[in-house]
């Protein structure tokens, strides 16, 4: 599974040589830099506790090319004795590293100390300086501190599958597969969350267990504790869920789906016309749409724009839509579904919206929603059934 850390590299092999070139007519550039040596933010010897979440804010000095040109920045981290030739992450500095400022999320750090050898809720130390480059050189400031952290309660390894089992679920003996995040909103998950769709019963338990064999149980203030044992869990009600837990920080949340309604809509011949159709739960995260007729995108501009609408149980929205566009066929790139929260990310009434093929326009179908990883995309996907 890739890291997926904001602008970060676990740097398992050693840092790539600087090397030295020359211009094509002949000069030598000049990559000399005069580094800034100074760090400003946080202190020598700051102690951050992880598990808060807060963003950690690191500064320093401006260094100054002897030729005026670009200089770029990276942080770097490295175990407490580190001398960074090594360094175990390098992050890019705010606004593609022209900046001489970054502020570090708590999830990233807490993976730089985990690659430092830091346990579960651990406290120790880990170093930080900078790098300056411009061009291919690179200098690493004279000065470096420590920052005292302490680790997040996080799995390690973190699960690559999740099964929810027991009578509870929809099914009890093989379990429901929980679905590794994609993220939403355009904004990538980080690595050890899963989500999944599912109705569970009311009174009944289940079990929250990895591919490791460990088991989990999801508590009432939205952590989840580990456990060698199965532990039973019970949801509030009956009721469809959408559930979500973060393996990295060991925390849960959940959901209910009240409806998802089949969205289209058209404007033509300075007309506009929609249309929401409910869509029915048939089981397992799967919603269906069938004999929907589709006549709204026959019409003179060819405008067949549709996505689905989901309505949570706390009356909050989500708009399930695409981040490609239609070619030639669809593609199982172009029918995965995505997550928005408002309508106004990028435009999701256009930009986020699916389209027939001409051809298709008019013709009824059924429509299938798939929020599980049964299908071709193995994540949220959904595919038509043309009559």
């Amino acid at each position: 599974m890739n890291m997926l850390l904001r602008n970060i590299t676990i740097l398992a092999l050693a840092a790539t040589p600087f090397a030295s070139g020359c211009a094509d007519d002949g000069n030598e550039i000049n990559y000399n830099i005069q580094t800034g040596n100074t760090l400003y933010l946080p202190q020598n010897g700051e102690e951050v506790d992880l598990s808060l979440g807060s963003d950690v804010r690191f500064e320093w000095s401006p260094s100054i090319a002897e030729d005026n040109g670009f200089v770029s920045y990276e942080l770097l981290f490295d175990r407490e004795n580190g001398d960074f030739s090594q360094p175990l992450a390098a992050l890019t500095s705010q606004l593609t590293g022209s900046q001489t400022y970054l502020s570090v999320t708590a999830k990233e750090l807490n993976t730089v100390a985990r690659a430092a050898g830091l346990g579960i809720m651990e406290t120790g130390n880990i170093r930080w300086s900078v790098r300056a480059s411009k061009g291919i050189n690179g200098s690493v400031y004279t000065e470096s501190r420590l920052l005292t952290v302490t680790t997040m309660n996080s799995m390690s390894p973190l699960p690559q599958s999740i099964l929810l089992k027991g009578d509870a679920t929809e099914e009890p003996a093989a379990g429901i597969k929980m679905v590794v995040s994609s993220g939403i909103d355009n904004e990538a998950a980080t690595e050890g969350t899963f989500e999944c769709f599912t109705k569970v019963k009311s009174g009944a338990d289940f079990t929250v267990e990895d591919d490791l064999g460990r088991y989990y149980a999801l508590k009432e203030d939205g952590t989840v504790a580990y456990s060698e044992t199965p532990v039973n869990n019970r949801m509030p009600a009956e009721a469809i869920y959408w559930i979500k837990i973060d393996f990295g920080v060991m925390t849960w949340e959940y959901n209910t789906i009240s409806k998802i309604e089949y969205y289209a809509a058209s404007y033509a011949d300075n007309k506009m016309s929609t249309v929401n159709k409910a869509m029915t739960y048939v089981g397992k995260g799967v919603w269906e749409l069938l004999n929907y007729e589709n006549t709204i995108s026959d019409n003179s501009a060819n405008d067949s724009r549709h996505r689905f609408n989901a309505t949570l149980g706390d009356g909050s929205k989500l708009y399930l839509g695409t981040r490609s566009k239609l070619g030639s066929d669809y593609t199982t790139d172009y029918l995965k579904v995505n997550f928005y929260t408002k309508e106004t990310i990028g435009n999701v009434d256009w930009d986020k919206t699916y389209n027939f093929l001409s051809s298709d326009c008019g013709r009824a179908l059924d429509c299938y929603l798939y929020l599980n990883g049964d299908n071709p995309a193995g994540t949220w996907w959904h595919e038509y059934k043309f009559k």
